[in-house]
Formats: structure tokens, sequence, C-alpha cells
């Protein structure tokens, strides 16, 4: 660069796409910390140091910022488990290797990150299911999850891992439902089952999963 040349000015167009991934972070604090009732248009804006003006910009109203924010949410805390399952079933070298790393992503409640992100997920299907507008954003938001998840076991059977006569659907729907069910293992204590009694559970189930030998 010239040494006079004045300093780039970032184009108006990257400044709104910053800003709006700002303003997304910024209500999903308010939910993570305070909940979805706390959220104020002008508590965001005044966090991010824009104008009501630039927030409508990027969104029609609170509900569409709420939203949002509960998509970011939701992808942030399936996003390990959907990536670790997903490359499980594209590199996966052998029924044995697939069996281990799939049983080790799916659902493991005695990790304290997977567990607390499963409550996370508990609190924001409990908070939107007393809001009817907020409870369809929801419903449309696990919709778009389980069809995701769909995608993966339809891949997975594509490639012979998944037997033929599985629902994907099902399968994907079993999982989600496993993974937040799990979490009661925490009130469970010494009346709970091991680690490698749980594991080992797991490893049964997929493995009915594979077409027969």
């Amino acid at each position: 660069m010239a040494e006079n040349s004045p300093p780039r000015i970032p184009s108006r167009r990257s400044s709104r796409v910053d800003s709006r991934q700002e303003l997304i972070d910024a209500a999903l604090d308010i939910i993570v910390t305070s909940g979805i009732d706390a959220v104020r248009i002008e508590d965001v804006c005044e966090r991010v140091g824009v104008t009501k003006g630039s927030l409508y910009w990027h969104f029609q109203d609170r509900q569409g910022l709420i939203r949002e924010a509960l998509f970011e949410q939701l992808r942030r805390l399936s996003a390990a488990q959907i990536e670790a399952l997903d490359e499980a079933i594209d590199s996966g070298a052998s029924r044995e290797e697939y069996l281990i790393r799939v049983a080790g992503t799916l659902v493991d409640p005695f990790d304290p990150e997977q567990s607390e992100a499963r409550w996370q997920r508990w609190e924001l299907l409990a908070t939107t299911r007393r809001d009817p507008e907020l409870r369809e954003v929801m419903a449309d938001l696990q919709r778009s999850h389980h069809r995701y998840l769909v995608g993966i076991m339809s891949k997975a059977q594509e490639r012979g891992i998944l037997r033929q006569d599985a629902d994907p659907a099902a399968v994907a729907a079993a999982i989600n439902a496993i993974g937040l069910g799990s979490n009661n293992l925490s009130y469970l204590d010494a009346d709970g089952p091991t680690p490698e009694a749980w594991n080992g559970l797991l490893l049964l189930m997929i493995d009915t999963l594979f077409p027969p030998s």
C-alpha cells in the first residue's frame, strides 16, 4: 500500500453481515443468561452499538431476531454430534471402527459438556413451549434439525452402514430422544448404570442397526 494511501474502508455489505451476527450473538447471550423474555430490542442494539434501524434491516421484528438466535444456539449445541456422525459415516474404515466412533458421539451422559448442552436444549424447549409463537418457531427448528439427521442416516443406508429395513427418520428420532432423555441419569447416582455398562448397551443397540453379516 502506498504511504499516502487512505485506510481501507469495509464495504457496507460486509459491515451489515458482521453486525447481523453480532446482533444474533448479543440476543443469544441474553437468552442464555436471562431467558427469552429478557430480550429487548433496545438492549440488543446498545450492546452491539447499532441503531434500531440497523437491526430491522436484518430482522423483521423481535420474533425474527429471537428465531435466528434460537437457531444459532441449537446449531451450536448440536454441531459436535452431527459433525462426528457425518465424519464417521464418511471415513469409518470398518464396522468395528464405525461402532466405536459412533457410540462415543451419540449419547454420553457422563461427559459434562454434552450434558450441559442437552440441559440448554431442554431449557429452550421448555421456555418456547409456553409461548404460542415461539413454540412454532422451535417446532420449525426441531424439524430442521431432524431432517439433517435423517439425511445423515440416509447416507449411512446408501453406504451399507445402516440396514435397509431401518427407517432413517425413526433412527434419527431415536437418537434425538435418547440423547435428551439421557440427562435423567444425572439424578440416579449409584442407582444408574456405569459408563462401561451404558456404552456397552449403546454398542449393542447400534450393532442391531447394521446389515446382517
